[in-house]
This record gives C-alpha cells, structure tokens and sequence, in this order.
C-alpha cells in the first residue's frame, strides 16, 4: 500500500506547471508581431505647409537653391534648366550637392507625370546625396 502511495506523491511532484510559460511566450510573440510594422517603416515622410503660410514662408530664393529638377510631360529631366538624361543626372548631382550649402533638391513635374516617376527621381536623388528633396507643385499656364 504504501508504494501506490508513493508513486502518486512523485508523479504529482514531477509534473511542471507550463500554463503561466505558454501565457508568456504567447504574449511575447504578439508584441513582437504588432512592433514589427514599426521596426521595419518605410516609405516618403512629407511635410505640407498650410496653404497661406506656403506662399509667404516657403518661397525658394534663387540664389538659395542649387539643384532643381523639373520632369515636363514628355518625361524629359531637366537639371536647373538644362535638358539632362538619366545616367548624365546621376554624375551631375552630387557634384552639385557637394557644392551646395543645403544639400537640397527640389523637384517639379508636370500634373500629367506619373508618380513612379516623380518617386523614382526623389529616390534617385537621396542615394546621390541629397539631405532633402522639396516637392514643388507647378502652376498651370492659364493662372500664370
């Protein structure tokens, strides 16, 4: 009799409670599935001024701004003024980044350019060197 006894005692003593380790593993995981978005962000962060404070404050001066890049709708580039290619853009621009002061480039298209293309060149322009890039909306010819 008291060997039955025995052995119920030692296997109620071997057993391991694994509920509270399954609730924090549990937990564990879905925290670290709801951070990963944040971990791991990308994408195009863009700042808009309020539209009355735009045209006082964010005027660009000549004489301030160094690259400018214009895509017109025939998906031609233009480097300051100057009709470029691509490839030419990519060995123009960081010659003119490491001249300018801010290290800015502003990019225009018109309103029939794709935005893969416009997102393409902003993207082309970081690698390059750029510390900022300014999106500049143009106006139409009829209000101007």
């Amino acid at each position: 009799m008291k060997s039955k006894r025995k052995k119920r005692r030692d296997s109620k003593k071997s057993m391991v409670n694994l509920a509270p380790m399954v609730d924090i593993t549990l937990s564990l995981l879905i925290m670290f599935v709801l951070s990963i978005p944040f971990l791991i962000e990308s994408g195009i962060f863009v700042q808009r001024a309020a539209a009355g404070k735009a045209r006082r404050t964010v005027k660009i001066k000549q004489e301030q701004t160094k690259v400018v890049i214009y895509i017109d709708a025939n998906y031609n580039l233009f480097l300051n003024e100057e009709k470029v290619s691509e490839d030419s853009l990519k060995k123009l621009l960081p010659e003119l980044l490491k001249r300018s002061v801010t290290g800015r480039v502003v990019v225009s298209a018109d309103s029939v350019v794709q935005y893969s293309r416009v997102i393409h060149i902003i993207d082309l322009s970081k690698q390059l060197g750029a510390k900022s890039v300014l999106i500049l909306k143009r106006r139409s010819k009829s209000r101007a």
